[in-house]
Parts: structure tokens; C-alpha cells; sequence
């Protein structure tokens, strides 16, 4: 299909369109296409169906299922044609094609009547069934009887983790799952085998697939050989799941999904396509992090409020318990995993100068330098991504961290194959051809790590560094691009005097041509190390990248314009860690507190005017804190309101517990790593007491802060709101600049959240009783609570995906959406509004923050001491999943990664157990443990890489300390590593024993939001 750039001007966009498309005759009709699409694109595009099984838009042609087989003819007086298949058929203009000729519909119904052999027509116990996008090409191609009588093929399934389900009978043989997990996301761990007609997808043996993005198995298989065995666990048909668009929570990328709910409960998670955004995939945790919202650990009463009735709780109660607070003054600490409307009004309460974003001073050291860039260099989407033809990484494992960027450079990394191929005349979606001409060509990678990353394999030059020895290489970096662009002053002549190992001056020589050379770079970092300083040198490192001399230096002689043409400059991509952490930077000010000043301000002697009485924590774990830390917070703080979703330290230590909505059963905004701030609506109405942030944050205001004057400032005239509209116009009134659009425009219907009674459903609670429930009412929101309403496709953001015909997630290639009338557009999810405005970093408050973090750098680190980098996997270091029994069952324990040089001095061996004491800069009493040993041949010997810590516990950079392990420790440690998986196992199982013996009852919700008035 046509791309259209939101960038550009409609006038341009459309003469590039109308450039692009090409005159079809498909059934004798004229059809528009584009000339980039091959032949099946451009049917379905057009909204024509068509059988296919083993094209994929993301991953092109390979011809392997025969499926959608068309005839072509030579021109309008042919009348006999030959057969061709669409997805290796390139479009010209004129070609005339027959979908519905004779011999073609009986090529495609024998092709599926092969498929059909040994397929096991188990569909009433299949977790596909009713999505299926077997039973959808079936029924396409008129294939409605089977002849067969034989015995069938069977395979042995196998075990491939928690997360996805195996069973191979299902099978068609359209090497998708492969094409996915080896070819596009680059997987080592599964293949196909056999030959002939046994053909066989998975691994050599049985065990957890390694990749980040094994789930996709699930959602690329068009049959149900890949099955999420979590939803298969608590399963529920498509037609009974309530489903909403949302954004998923985990971190700061944004992916766009769609939440399926039934009897209160998340069922699961799938992908919704956003072209300019996630696209097709998800990462696995995006996919299966969600369980934490049906968990154990989740906070559904109150607590230290008194109720009149068991049966409910009133705004009456809660004024009788927060009025004895009238008039204190707070601190209020946010939370990168909140709602940017819940950390917004949060600091409207208790004022600029008592709010904290829940960061340390390091951290702060941190989000000044991030905010410089985004004021100066606009993050690009993951589409822009994986057009960049050189790749630079600085001190961030995206793979583990932000896995839906690590894809998308993977895919960066075939630019220059594809290039190759398009030399000599091959498309793009010719994906075997241009694998072959390619060969193992890859645009270039550079990497500078503290630990080994999976992409370590396709760099072209990479190094393992610890953040002081990154920051110092970049320095040096930039010193000698400075001095090849002729940018010359004072302090680089200093700097010029400093000496670098011959291996990072190496890297730096070989570096520092590619990067001027390439046409459209990407800088890479994240805030894994913690390093300010890190981030300070990569602002340089861009500046002088955008300067004039770097653009005349690429330009050449007499080539200025069309260098300028070509290149579109240097990117940046920063990768906070939550999914709302940049909605923080959005907020954040000269005046916001760090957690250091937090305590300070709390332990300090005060005149009797600026006392702090109490905090206000918001759905914040406060990992970052220490445990002394912690302990001091709770003795100092005389009133503690606790605001969360789920269990965590302080939520035990609160007097008062507020229960809040997670992701699934609120609405709000979150901030990605773009700036682009995307909305998330409510997928199920929460149980009462459990309400969104802001809403008890609109009752602590009604309580506490409502007493005309507060900190010495008259507050503004309370206002009670009761949607996410009325906030948003709410917090318009308070602030200068709110970004949010405070009028939203409503259908006069809304959407449904279910799919039509043409679907086949009856009663959804037919178990327990044939008469229905009356649905939850929900005016102000845009989707309603039952299958009555507008079709899915009527809204901009829809909540599930179908088309007449397709119900499978294929039928996404078949809806139109914004686009021209002769190109129709995929755009499933309403375009997020773009922050622009940033909060001004000062150089002084930039300054400050930098000489912070050095005097914590400039530390003696001891000589026996190695240094850590903290390398937690995919699974533990985002702190909502980590707690799903899953992912606790995927967690190895503690585990560190060292020299492989050093382990044979020490004469420790792979998989020895080792004793460690481990320490951050500035804390005094240090960590200590058992962990499992592994060695690398290529980390320096003064690295050690791994995970020790608790999940969600923010590290950067500390000092090591190993020794042996004694024999009663190691002991010790396995007994408490059986107990731990034991007990993950025994929750998991209980987890689903609950939820289905909640399925048994009906939960009856009258009206959505706000409490019951007395």
C-alpha cells in the first residue's frame, strides 16, 4: 500500500500517491494498486479476498503454501490464461487477472483439501476456534466436504515454556513460525525439520524459547499450532471477550494493543496494528506481562479508612478519615507508571515545590540530560527506525529492556541487503530473493555494552565497557570528529592530551567513517547505566553530527543539494524505562524533588510554616530507594497515603490505602519514549472500591486541600470530576499549557466492545442464568460494555479486529483506513498527540545534576572490587510482570556473567557457585548473596555482568566483591531457589483455580466509576 507520510504536506502526499498506483483489471473491473505491492497486496488492499496463507505484510513472499492462486491473462482477447500465485506475481499496469475463473477456484479449494489431510479437525477443543484463519481460507475456497479416509499423520508435540503451547497436527506447512522467529526476529533456538511430508516446526528438544518475541508464534501461525497457553489455561471464545484498545504498561516504547476481559477477569493481550508505531508484533512482554491485574498481590479493599457499611464505601467515609489531615502539608512522589493525568494532578496538589517524580538525584542527573535531547532532537518512530543504514548502541541491552526496538534494527540491519537486491531488479516483498542476493550483508552496528547482548552477533564492531570507560570513549569520539570537521577549540586541544586503549581507538577509527558516511544514522541509549554523564557526551556527539561542518564534510564539491536531499540528519532514540516515564520529563521542573531531597526535607529541623507532614505516594514501588531509606521515609513521614494497584512495601506500611485501577480497568494517558501520548481506555469496570489514580486523588483533594489556602497559596475552586474529559478540561484551567484536548468529540453511538449477535453468541452468563445483566454504563466513554453499538470498524481506535469473512487477525489487511479513496490505509490507532512544549532545562540546573553525579563517581572504588553492571532479562526488570508466576518460573535465579580470563585465575569454572557482596555508589551497607556463575570470553576482566538484585530494583553502576562460596551457603541458596520455583508453581495454579471458580458467579456492575453516595 501507498506510504503516506503524516510529515509532509496532503498536496505531496497525494501527487506521490497517485505516482505510485497502477491500473489493474481484476474480474474485468478496474482496480488501483501500487506499483511497490505485489499482486496480493494490491487484492487485498482493494478489499477483495483472496486465500493466502504464507504471505505476511511485515515479512513478504516465499511462495510456499500455493494458496492464492489466480489467472492471469496476456490481455483483454485471452481467455485461457495461466495460473500464478499472487504473492510472487508483480503488479504492471493493464495486467488483467481472474479471481473467480474456474480453474483457479479449484487450484486453491485441491491446494486446501491437501492442506486438510492431516489436519486433526479438532476445532471445538482449539484455542483458535472462531478466529481461525484455517477455517476462514476453508470456507473462502468452497472446501466443505472431506474425502479423505486415511490414516493421518501425527507428530509428538513439544514442551516450549509457559508462555506458548505446541501442537503440530495442526500444521499446514506455511513456514511462517520459522520465517518469523528465525529469519525476522532472530532466533537461534527453533528450526524446521524432516522432509517430505514430514515436516516439523520447533526445536531440536524440548525446552523455553529464548526469544523475546516467541508469542508472535501465536499470532503469525494461521492455524492453532501456536497457542497462548495462558488464555488456552482460562479461555474464553472471541465473540464472549470485552475487548479495548490500550497501550501497553511495561515500558517506554507504546506498543498499541487490544485487552480481552470476560467475568472480570484480563483473558489476554494481542497486538493492534499502529503503522507508525509497533506495527504487526509485540515482545512477550507486552504480550503476557499483563497477568499482574488478576494477580494475588492486587489491592482491592481499603485500608485505615473506617466504613459504616461491610457491603460498600462512601465519599462520606472517606472525608470522616482524611479530614483529621485538613491542612497538612504533603509531599507527593509520582510514578513513570502512572497515568500522565494522575502524576499531573498529583503535583497541582500539592504544588511545584512538593513534588517529586519519584527519581533519585542521579536519576534527575539523568532526565536533565534526556530532556535536552527531546527539546533538540525529535525521537523517531520504529518505522524511521528500520529505514536508518547505520546503528550505533551506547550502554543499553535493548533486547531486554525495550525488545520491540532491538526488532526493528534487526530489520535496519537488512538495508543494505536489500539495496543489494534492488540493483538488480528485486522488490522488497520478494523475501527469498532478497535473503539470497543479500547473503549475509547487514548495514552496519555499533555497539558499546557493559554486558553481552543478543545482538552482539551482527555488529560490526562492538565493546564491552563499563558507563565511566563508555562516556570517556565518547568524549574521545567526539574529540576526533571535532578535529576531522575542522571543529576546533580550546578544550578539545586539552582533551586531545588524554590516552585511549589501542581496542577503543580502534572502534573509534572505524566508527567515525561509517557514521559520517551513512545517509541516516541512529543513536541508540537508554537509562540502564545511570549515567548522566553518558547522556551528556551523546547530546555533543549529536550537535556536532547536525553542525554545518558535518553537513558540508558529507556533502563534498559541488554536491551540497543533493546530500541535503538525501540525508535526513542524525537520529536519536532515548530509552526511559516505564511506560510513562517521559510523561514525568513532560512534568518535571526545576523545582521537582529528587528522593534524596524527599528525605531531607522530611528529617530536617523546619520552621513550623514549611513542616511536612505526610507523602502521598502514587502507584510507585520506589524500588530505587534502599532499605534504610525506605524505613526512614515511613518514621519521618507522619501521614502516609498510599495510591496503588498492587502490593508493595509501602503499600504495608500506609495509613492509608487507597485501591487504584491498573491499566485494564482505567483510562489515562501514557508518555512513550517519542514524547507521543497515547490514550488507554478502561477494557473492564473495576470493582468498587478500586477506582482510576485521579479519582482518589480528586477525593483527597475535596478532603484535604480543599481548605482555601495551603502551603501559604490560596488553591483554586475544587472541582469534582467524573470522567477523563472533565479532568482533562480540569487540569486545562490549572495549568499554562495542557497538552491534552479537553473537548473530546463523542459518537452519538458508541463502539462495541464485543462483536455482533451475527456472530453466533447467545447468553454470555448462559451457565449460571439466561436472564442478562443489565451493562455496565459508561456515557462518557467512547466504547460501550456489550456487543450493541457501532461496528469495530467505525472508530479510529478499534477494539478488535474482523471483516466480513475474516475472522483470524488477518483480517487487519482487509480494513480500510484513513487513506485516499484509491489507496486504502491500515491505521487501526487514533495518531497520539505529539508533546512539543518541554519544560526548559537550564544549563545551570544541567551543570548541577552532572557535578552531582561525578562526586558520587569520584568515589574509591575498592581494588579487590570489580565493576557491576545490572543485566536483568526481559522477564524481571519491568516491576508489573515480574510478579506474574510465569515469568517468576522463566527467572534462572541470581546469576553473573565474568571473564572468562578471570574464572580460570580464580580457577572457577561455569556453573560454580560464588559468594558476592555488592554495593551502589554511596550506600554503606552492601548486598550479599549466592549466584550461579557463567563466563564470556569477550567481557573485560574487571566486569561483571548479571542479575543479583530484587526485580524492579534500579542499580546503574556498583562495585562487586566475589569470593568462594562455602559449601552450607550454596545449600542454603538451592533449597530457597526450589522453594521459590515450588511456590510460583503452587501460585500459579491456585491464581487459575480462582479465577475459574469466579467464572461461576456473576458480577454485577450498575454503574462505572465513583463511589456510592450514602
Amino acid at each position: 500500500m501507498a506510504d503516506i507520510d503524516p510529515k509532509k504536506p496532503a498536496e505531496q502526499n497525494d501527487r506521490e500517491t497517485s505516482e505510485n498506483q497502477l491500473t489493474v483489471y481484476i474480474d474485468d473491473q478496474p482496480y488501483q494498486v501500487d506499483k511497490n505491492d505485489n499482486l496480493l497486496a494490491g487484492v487485498l488492499a482493494n478489499q477483495l479476498n483472496l486465500p493466502y496463507f504464507c504471505w505476511h505484510p511485515s515479512m513478504g513472499s516465499v511462495g510456499a503454501c500455493r494458496q492464492c492462486a489466480v489467472t492471469q491473462y496476456q490481455d483483454e482477447n485471452d481467455s485461457r490464461g495461466r495460473i500464478v500465485m499472487a504473492c510472487m506475481t508483480p503488479v504492471s499496469d493493464g495486467m488483467r487477472i481472474g479471481l473467480k475463473e474456474q480453474h483457479a477456484s479449484e487450484f486453491r479449494e485441491q491446494v486446501i483439501a491437501a492442506m486438510m489431510i492431516n489436519h486433526p479437525h479438532d476445532c471445538p477443543v482449539c484455542a483458535e476456534g472462531g478466529e481461525c484463519h484455517l477455517q476462514d481460507m476453508t470456507v473462502m475456497t468452497g472446501h466443505s466436504a472431506r474425502h479423505y479416509s486415511g490414516k493421518k499423520r501425527t507428530f509428538t508435540n513439544q514442551y516450549l515454556g509457559e508462555l506458548v503451547g505446541h501442537e503440530m497436527n495442526r500444521c499446514i506447512t506455511c513456514y511462517r513460525c520459522v520465517r518469523f522467529y528465525k529469519d525476522y526476529a532472530g532466533g537461534k533456538d527453533f528450526d524446521v525439520f524432516g522432509s517430505k511430508n514430514q515436516v516439523y516446526f520447533g526445536r531440536q528438544t524440548d525446552g523455553v524459547l529464548e526469544s523475546e518475541f516467541s508469542g508472535n508464534l501465536v499470532e503469525v501461525c494461521p492455524t492453532g499450532v501456536f497457542t497462548n497457553k495462558l488464555f488456552s489455561a482460562h479461555f474464553a471464545r472471541k465473540w464472549d471477550l470485552q475487548s479495548a484498545p490500550s497501550v501497553c504498561s511495561h515500558c517506554a516504547v507504546g506498543c498499541n494493543t487490544s485487552i480481552g476481559e470476560r467475568y472480570g477477569a484480563v483473558r489476554r493481550v494481542v497486538n493492534r496494528y499502529n503503522e507508525q508505531l509497533n506495527g504487526y508484533f509485540l515482545c512477550d512482554r507486552g504480550r503476557f506481562g499483563i497477568g499482574f491485574v488478576n494477580g494475588e498481590q492486587r489491592i482491592r479493599k481499603v485500608s485505615g479508612i473506617r466504613q459504616q457499611s461491610a457491603e460498600k464505601l462512601t465519599k462520606l467515609d472517606v472525608a470522616k478519615a482524611l479530614v483529621h489531615f485538613k491542612g497538612q502539608k504533603f509531599i507527593g512522589i509520582g510514578s513513570g507508571r502512572a497515568s500522565l493525568e494522575a502524576n499531573a494532578y498529583l503535583k497541582k496538589l500539592v504544588a511545584s515545590d512538593a513534588f517529586c517524580a519519584g527519581l533519585t538525584g542521579r536519576q534527575m542527573a539523568l532526565a536533565a540530560q534526556h530532556k535536552l535531547a527531546l527539546h533538540r532532537y525529535p525521537a523517531p518512530g520504529i518505522p524511521e527506525i528500520e529505514q536508518s543504514d547505520l546503528v550505533l548502541i551506547i550502554g543499553e541491552d535493548i533486547t531486554q529492556t525495550s525488545p520491540r526496538i532491538a526488532l526493528a534494527v534487526r530489520q535496519a540491519l537488512r538495508n543494505a541487503g536489500l539495496a543489494k537486491a534492488a540493483t538488480i531488479g528485486i522488490a522488497s516483498w520478494h523475501d527469498s530473493a532478497v535473503r539470497t542476493v543479500g547473503g549475509k550483508l547487514l548495514s552496519p552496528l555499533f555497539s558499546l555494552q557493559g554486558m553481552p547482548t543478543k545482538l552482539d552477533d551482527v555488529c560490526q564492531q562492538k565493546l564491552l565497557l563499563s558507563p565511566r570507560e563508555t562516556e570517556q570513549t565518547l568524549v574521545m569520539l567526539n574529540q576526533q570528529l571535532r578535529l576531522l570537521l575542522g571543529i576546533i577549540s580550546a578544550q578539545d586541544k586539552v582533551s586531545a592530551k588524554n590516552e585511549i586503549s589501542a581496542e577503543r581507538q580502534a572502534f573509534i577509527s572505524e566508527l567515525l567513517p561509517a557514521l559520517l558516511s551513512a545517509k541516516n544514522p541512529l543513536i541508540i541509549s537508554g537509562w540502564s547505566h545511570e549515567s548522566a554523564a553518558v547522556f551528556a557526551a551523546i547530546n555533543d556527539l549529536m550537535e556536532i553530527l547536525h553542525s554545518d561542518a558535518c553537513m558540508e564534510h558529507q556533502a563534498g564539491a559541488g554536491q551540497q543539494e543533493k546530500q541535503d536531499e538525501e540525508r535526513r540528519g542524525a537520529k536519536l532514540a532515548l530509552l526511559p524505562p516505564q511506560s510513562n516515564s517521559t510523561g514525568l520529563l513532560y512534568l518535571s521542573d526545576a523545582q521537582t524533588l529528587s528522593l534524596e531531597q524527599v528525605l531531607s526535607r522530611l528529617t530536617k529541623e523546619q520552621q513550623a510554616g514549611d513542616k511536612v507532614d505526610g507523602v502521598i505516594i502514587l502507584e510507585n514501588e520506589l524500588a530505587a530507594l534502599s532499605g534504610q531509606q525506605a524505613a526512614l521515609l515511613r518514621e519521618q513521614a507522619e501521614t502516609l497515603i498510599v495510591v496503588d494497584h498492587s502490593q508493595t512495601a509501602f503499600t504495608e506500611m500506609a495509613d492509608i490505602l487507597m485501591p487504584a485501577a491498573p491499566v485494564s480497568e482505567g483510562d489515562g494517558h501514557f508518555v512513550n519514549y517519542q514524547g507521543l501520548c497515547q490514550r488507554y481506555y478502561q477494557v473492564h469496570a473495576p470493582v468498587l472500591p478500586v477506582l482510576d489514580s485521579w479519582r482518589w486523588l480528586n477525593l483527597i483533594e475535596s478532603s484535604i486541600f480543599n481548605a482555601g489556602a495551603y502551603g501559604g497559596q490560596k488553591q483554586q475552586q475544587f472541582k469534582e470530576v467524573h470522567s477523563l474529559t472533565e479532568l482533562n478540561l480540569y487540569l486545562s484551567e490549572q495549568a499554562v499549557e495542557w497538552p491534552l484536548d479537553s473537548a473530546e468529540q463523542h459518537r452519538e453511538k458508541q463502539v462495541a466492545r464485543q462483536s455482533h449477535r451475527a456472530s453466533g453468541r447467545t447468553a454470555q452468563m448462559a451457565n449460571i442464568s439466561v436472564h442478562e445483566t443489565k451493562t455496565t454504563q459508561s456515557p462518557a466513554s467512547e466504547f460501550g460494555f456489550s456487543m450493541e453499538g457501532l461496528a469495530s470498524d467505525a472508530s479510529p481506535d478499534r477494539p478488535f479486529s474482523w471483516a466480513p469473512g475474516w475472522n483470524s487477525n488477518q483480517s487487519v489487511n482487509m480494513l480500510p483506513g484513513q487513506g485516499t479513496d484509491t489507496s486504502p490505509k491500515l491505521d487501526f490507532a487514533k495518531p497520539g498527540i505529539l508533546l512539543e512544549s518541554w519544560p526548559p532545562v537550564t544549563e545551570v540546573e544541567s551543570e548541577t545534576a552532572l557535578s552531582q553525579e561525578k562526586a558520587l563517581s569520584k568515589q574509591e572504588q575498592d581494588k579487590h572490587s570489580l565493576t557491576f553492571i545490572d543485566h536483568r532479562q526481559w522477564f524481571q526488570n519491568e516491576w508489573q510482570s515480574s510478579v506474574n508466576p510465569e515469568f517468576r518460573l522463566l527467572c534462572p535465579g541470581n546469576q553473573l556473567i565474568v571473564a572468562s580470563g578471570y574464572a580460570q585465575k580464580q580457577n572457577w569454572q561455569p556453573g560454580d557457585y560464588v559468594a558476592f557482596s555488592f554495593s551502589l555508589p554511596g550506600e554503606e551497607i552492601a548486598q550479599q548473596g549466592i549466584a550461579r556463575l557463567l563466563c564470556h570470553d569477550e567481557l573485560p576482566a574487571h566486569l561483571v555482568a548479571g542479575n543479583i538484585l530484587a526485580p524492579g530494583r534500579s542499580t546503574g553502576e556498583g562495585s562487586i566483591r566475589l569470593s568462594p562460596a562455602q559449601a552450607s551457603d550454596i545449600t542454603l541458596y538451592q533449597q530457597a531457589e526450589q522453594d521459590r520455583l515450588a511456590q510460583a508453581k503452587a501460585d500459579k495454579t491456585a491464581l487459575l483455580e480462582r479465577l475459574k471458580m469466579a467464572d461461576q458467579t456473576i458480577p454485577i456492575r450498575m454503574v462505572a466509576g465513583g463511589l456510592e453516595d450514602v
